[in-house]
């Protein structure tokens, strides 16, 4: 892979990660949060925020020891050519799961709200073309169709912001209701909804910049979302009594539905159809890690040969699971899975990178 060809802005940096974190889960985590913390979701969100801040300090510290290495060298760095290369299949296949679980649960949320009557396997291969295309382009491309999409966030933010005319804060009142533990509890919930980060690992080699100025930005990305979810977790919590957010799985959803913009008679397709662009590049975000995983993996300079493949497994993954049981079940799998590799393999790596006195570019 020639990384020249690669690099990024530190601006497109900061785009890619909010892109490739706000996905299926800001729909719904007023619903998760609002049965454990309850008024106090929005103390759950800065929490988790703050966890995941701790996490990218952790990747930032290991990525900086080597230079010019993104996870996938690291790992062969550290393995050798036998365990290393097993860790990065390891680490493809996560990328699969997770990306199809995004896809999976998309589907989910268009066919309760817009597409009742459209085959399951019509939505998945729309998804996975358009992923396709995207994906297998260089990373600067990426870059460019993030930055460029990033906008479609304004609307997002209006359309939830309209919500505040039919706020009432005493909705949230009293914020330590549901208690301490399930404030902490929330945490959890929120966390899963901010995968994405992750992707910093991948592409730490091809940003142009220097260490300081990629940790400083891949912090304002999560500062951001951890606001954004914050800003639409209260509003949600002001609009909706505790009895109707149990009700309401998407909260985010029906909000943008029965606002009334006078000119739009179905706020909730427009909102839904801009939400879908930023979907795609979340998929599309795990997508280009995993086949540039598994060029790494077969020592291949170009990851566009595995496209093809990557997309089916999307495609099938997303596909088989038709019960709610088997659906929950990928759920609770991806959400284990990213605790190993999101949290406890990169502690690992660090771990045992502390034992290198120099950085890999010179003598150890």
């Amino acid at each position: 892979m020639e990384q020249a060809e690669k690099k990024m802005s530190p601006k497109q940096l900061f785009l890619f990660i909010i892109q490739a974190q706000i996905g299926v889960g800001v729909l719904s985590i007023p619903y998760d949060l609002s049965k454990t913390a309850k008024g106090g979701g929005g103390i759950s969100v800065v929490i988790a925020g703050a966890i995941t801040q701790i996490i990218i300090l952790m990747m930032w510290t290991l990525l900086r020891k080597f230079p010019g290495m993104n996870l996938f060298q690291i790992c062969i760095r550290f393995g050798g050519p036998v365990i290393g290369r097993l860790l990065i299949a390891c680490y493809v296949g996560y990328f699969i799961l997770l990306g199809s679980n995004v896809l999976l649960n998309a589907y989910m949320v268009l066919q309760r709200w817009i597409l009742q009557s459209t085959p399951k396997w019509v939505v998945l291969l729309l998804f996975c073309i358009m992923t396709y295309y995207l994906a297998k382009e260089k990373l600067t491309v990426l870059a460019r169709f993030y930055s460029l999409s990033s906008m479609l966030f304004i609307p997002l933010i209006i359309f939830v912001s309209y919500g505040l005319t039919q706020a009432r804060i005493e909705y949230m009142l009293p914020l330590t209701e549901a208690g301490l533990i399930n404030i902490l509890k929330g945490t959890k919930d929120t966390t899963i909804s901010m995968y994405g980060f992750e992707m910093f690992m991948i592409i730490f080699p091809f940003i142009n910049a220097s260490d300081a100025k990629k940790l400083k930005m891949i912090s304002l990305s999560n500062l951001f979302v951890t606001l954004f979810y914050v800003f639409v977790v209260c509003t949600c919590l002001m609009v909706f009594n505790q009895t109707q957010l149990a009700m309401i799985p998407e909260p985010v959803i029906y909000l943008v539905k029965s606002l009334n913009f006078y000119i739009i008679d179905r706020a909730d397709i427009l909102f839904l159809s801009i939400w879908s662009i930023t979907l795609v590049c979340s998929i599309a975000s795990y997508f280009y890690a995993a086949t540039d995983g598994l060029a790494v993996l077969f020592r291949k300079k170009n990851h566009q040969m595995f496209d093809p493949f990557v997309s089916v497994a999307f495609f099938l993954i997303a596909l088989l699971p038709t019960t709610p049981m088997a659906i929950d079940r990928i759920n609770k799998i991806s959400e284990y899975a990213a605790y190993v590799f999101i949290a406890g393999v990169p502690f690992l790596l660090m771990l045992f990178s502390l034992f290198v006195k120099k950085k890999a570019g010179g003598a150890v």
